[in-house]
Formats: structure tokens, C-alpha cells, sequence
């Protein structure tokens, strides 16, 4: 290594321990599928096979991870700091979508660039797809894999990393830090491995509990074990070409929306409140109050602007108000209504939601309500001052005075997210020749790890967008599932030096 330059040879270790547990995720959903097919077999025979091809993918990738590995142990340095940390967890979650790309390729045939785009839309639980027909294409195995590695890049693949895998040490945090840079330490454990297990057990008992409602109520287990996946997971991909609209049933929507709402909740709030025993740290919070009565009021906004669309019928309204509202703040993306045919106004709201997203510290996407909350009261402030120059302006968030980092940290943030917007609306409205709202509309929905794209004016789909455009909706995703900071530090050349 040149003198000039850092070491990071020692990242390898933990990018390779990943990719080993991502070979074994691989070979779990093999596994998941010769049960499945043995004692539920589809009545499609193109929904079957995969499973041999799906346990070589699963034996080469964990050769590769204990090549790096060990590669990482021999050069494993004393100090694991934050610039190997920012290096880690990017690199990790670009080697985990090359990776989950593997089965779209070997067991789907699709190309390289479309399966990456797949598999990067998976991870980063964006749920856009490149697939026009997901019922008749994509054998059973592939339709768990898409829903498998959303699950995991829900709630990150780094948090699992770290509550495996312990021994990292002081390391762990500033990859947790990295990944989940908006999660408050609220009712959580000091030390960052029992953080992660506590994330990671909340996470897994929702899922579970989903996966039991949603088969009560009528899914096959297949079909609730891979839409539990991606409800908790906030990710979108569905089993059905028609999405959630495919079961027409009152129950279930109904279910999942009350699902992605929990999705939509700091993860750190249901610890406390098992902890106290009590909802009061929940209900004190600033930030769920805030998502309450957005939720709350984008209903009755939503109930009521599309009123003339479903009859004239309130409960049909509300029912898809309720749907649509939910599974965009939540930024999963299901669909139940042609919201393409939702007045001007109405399909505003929709947007205005797609900025918002979740709650910091939830598996949802977009800019989070903590730091709308914080530019809102920010930006009041500094009217107040216009007038009042000599008055103390004490931000705070509930009880807790907000630092002049984390304010900051939210200002920057939001300016890197609208220049990248504007760039990334540019630049696909050159590529594609598109027109901008189509543009604006797709890149959104990338940065803000969203789904399905408004504006489009061909099927809600990403197939018909070229190579270059994906490889731009790729990078997208991943600035927006890892907000931003951790993947634009390598482009800083003083990253590099030491």
C-alpha cells in the first residue's frame, strides 16, 4: 500500500462475514423451497425448480466470504474507526446486491443489469421491479429470494451483522451509526449489539404475527410468509402482478396497512414501552405525534377527494384512503387503487407523503418526520427572530434539547436530497428523453426508496427504462436507503488518505 494512502484491507473481514451470512440466506430459501414444494405444491408447474441452482449460488458465495474474511483477518488492524466503518457498510451493501442478483440470473435468466436493479430495489426495500409478469415469470423460489432480501435490508443487513456477530467491537457502533444514521438511542440498551438483537427481535415478532393474520384470513402460507416479509420490511413486493388489489379482500388490506403503520414507527419506542411497561414513552413522543395527525388528516383529505372516484360511497373511499395512505408514508409501495386517476390535489397529497415517509429509526423511507419536525421548528424559530433578534432560540424535540449537530446533520441532509433529486431528474429526462414530470416522479420514488413511480405514462414498471438508467435508479436507492452520507464520503478524496 502507498504511504500516501489509508489501509482498508481489514474491511474484508466483515464484508466477507455478510456475504457468508447472505450464502447462507440463500440456501435457507432453498431449503424453505423443497419444504414448500413437497407439502404445498403450486398448481403452476412454472412455479417450481430452482432450489439445485439456488444451493450453488448459496456454496460460491461463501467460498468468496471466507476468501475475504480471511483476507480481512490478516490484515485486521488494532483501531476500527469510522472511515472503516463508512467504507464497510458501503461496501457491504454493494457486494449484497451483486450477490442477490445471483439467483435473478441463474434461476430466472434475467440480465445482469435488470437483476441487479431487482436486487438492489430488494435490499433497499424500494420494491420498483423490472418484472412485467410475476405471476407467470418467476418461479416460487425467486418470489421468496424478492422477498427474503428486502426483509433483510429492512431492518439492514449491518444491525443483523452486528447482533451476530458482537466481537467487532467499538467498530459495530459507527457501522450501526452508519447505516441507521437516523435512529434516536430512546429506551434502547447502552451497549450497540443488544441494541441490534432488540431491533432485530421486535422485527421478527411482527413478522410472525403477520404471517399468522394474514393466513387466517385467506393467504395461502407462502403468500403470507412472503407479504409479511414485505410489510414489516416496508418494501412492496408482492406475489401478484396486481399487488394487494389481487385478494380482494376488506380483511387483509386492512391488516397490512395496520402493518406498514407499525413499520412506520421508531423501532426504539416499542422497546421502551416493554421496558416501562406502559405506551407513555410512544404517546409522549413528538415525532409519533406528528405521524398520527399526518396520517390522520392525509385520510380524511384523501376519503374525500377521491369520494367521486368510488361512487360516491364514504366506507369504499375510506378504504382506499386508508390503504393508499399507509402504504405510502410507509414507503412500501403495495397497491390497491389507480391512483394515476386521483385528481391533481389528491396525487399531490400522495407525493407530499412520499417526501415525508416514516418515523427515524423505522424501516420506512423518505425523509423521516424527525427532521421535518426539526426544519419546522427551525425554520419558526428563525422567523421569530426576524422580529425578536435578542430572544434565545431553544429547539427541542419533547423534553430534549436538539443540538446544533443534529440540526446540522437534518439542514444538510435535506439540501443533499433535493440536489440529488434535481441531478438524478435531469439526468434521466436526458437519458430517456422522458418529460419531466415522468422523471421527477421516477427518481423520487428511488431516493425515497418508495415503489411505484407517479407520472409514469406507461405501467407503473421500470422494464422499458435502459441500462444507464437503471445503473442511476440503482445508485439512487442505495444513496436513499443509506441517507446519503456514507456513499458520497468515497467520493472524497481525502477519505482515501491517511
Amino acid at each position: 500500500m502507498s504511504r500516501k494512502l489509508r489501509d482498508y484491507r481489514s474491511v474484508a473481514k466483515p464484508v466477507g462475514a455478510v456475504v457468508m451470512g447472505l450464502g447462507a440466506a440463500i440456501s435457507f430459501c432453498a431449503l424453505i423451497g423443497y419444504l414448500f414444494n413437497g407439502f404445498q405444491p403450486p398448481e403452476d408447474g412454472r412455479k417450481l425448480g430452482g432450489e439445485l441452482e439456488l444451493t450453488v449460488v448459496a456454496g460460491g458465495a461463501v467460498a468468496v466470504g471466507l476468501l475475504l474474511y480471511g483476507v480481512g483477518k490478516r490484515y485486521e488492524m488494532p483501531m476500527f474507526g469510522r472511515r472503516e466503518a463508512v467504507l464497510s457498510v458501503a461496501l457491504i451493501w454493494m457486494s449484497a446486491g451483486v450477490l442477490g442478483s445471483m439467483p435473478f440470473v441463474v434461476v430466472a435468466g434475467m440480465s445482469f443489469p435488470d437483476a441487479l436493479f431487482e436486487s438492489i430495489s430488494g435490499l433497499t426495500t424500494t420494491g420498483a421491479t423490472v418484472v412485467t409478469d410475476i405471476e407467470g415469470s418467476l418461479p416460487r423460489v425467486v418470489l421468496l429470494w424478492r422477498s427474503l432480501i428486502q426483509w433483510l435490508g429492512g431492518m439492514g443487513i449491518v444491525v443483523l451483522f452486528v447482533a451476530v456477530f458482537p466481537n467487532i467491537g467499538a467498530g459495530g457502533k459507527h457501522m450501526f451509526g452508519e447505516e441507521v444514521p437516523g435512529t434516536t438511542a430512546e429506551g434502547l440498551r447502552p451497549r450497540i449489539a443488544e441494541t441490534s438483537r432488540v431491533l432485530w427481535q421486535f422485527y421478527a415478532f411482527f413478522t410472525a404475527l403477520e404471517v399468522v393474520a394474514l393466513y387466517l384470513l385467506g393467504m395461502s402460507l407462502f403468500e403470507a410468509l412472503c407479504h409479511a416479509l414485505t410489510t414489516m420490511s416496508t418494501g412492496g413486493f408482492s406475489t401478484r402482478d396486481a399487488s394487494i388489489a389481487a385478494f380482494d379482500s376488506v380483511a387483509i388490506e386492512l391488516t397490512i396497512a395496520g402493518f406498514m403503520l407499525v413499520g412506520c414507527v421508531n423501532y426504539g419506542l416499542f422497546y421502551a414501552a416493554l421496558r416501562t411497561r406502559g405506551l407513555r414513552p410512544i404517546l409522549r413522543s413528538v415525532e409519533f405525534q406528528a405521524f398520527v395527525v399526518i396520517v390522520v388528516l392525509s385520510t380524511v383529505v384523501l376519503t374525500v377527494g377521491i369520494l367521486p372516484l368510488h361512487g360516491d360511497d364514504p366506507l369504499q373511499a375510506f378504504r382506499r384512503a386508508v390503504f393508499m395512505v399507509a402504504t405510502t408514508i410507509s414507503s412500501t409501495g403495495y397497491g390497491t387503487d389507480a391512483y394515476m386517476d386521483y385528481p391533481p390535489a389528491m396525487l399531490m397529497v400522495v407525493v407530499f407523503l412520499m417526501f415525508i415517509g416514516g418515523c427515524a429509526g423505522s424501516t420506512a423511507g423518505g425523509i423521516k418526520i424527525e427532521r421535518i419536525v426539526m426544519m419546522a421548528k427551525v425554520s419558526l424559530a428563525e422567523i421569530r427572530r426576524s422580529f425578536r433578534p435578542n430572544l434565545v432560540h431553544v429547539i427541542r424535540m419533547g423534553r430534549t434539547v436538539v443540538s446544533r449537530d443534529a440540526i446540522t446533520d437534518a439542514t444538510v441532509f435535506f439540501i443533499i436530497y433535493m440536489m440529488c433529486l434535481g441531478l438524478f431528474t435531469t439526468a434521466i429526462a436526458a437519458v430517456e428523453k422522458e418529460t419531466l414530470p415522468t422523471a421527477f416522479g421516477a427518481v423520487l420514488t428511488c431516493l425515497s426508496n418508495m415503489g411505484p413511480a407517479p407520472f409514469h405514462t406507461v405501467a407503473d414498471n421500470f422494464a422499458h427504462y435502459s441500462v444507464l438508467s437503471k445503473i442511476i435508479f440503482a445508485f439512487a436507492m442505495l444513496l436513499g436507503r443509506l441517507e446519503f452520507f456514507a456513499l458520497l464520503a468515497l467520493l472524497v478524496p481525502g477519505f482515501w488518505r491517511r
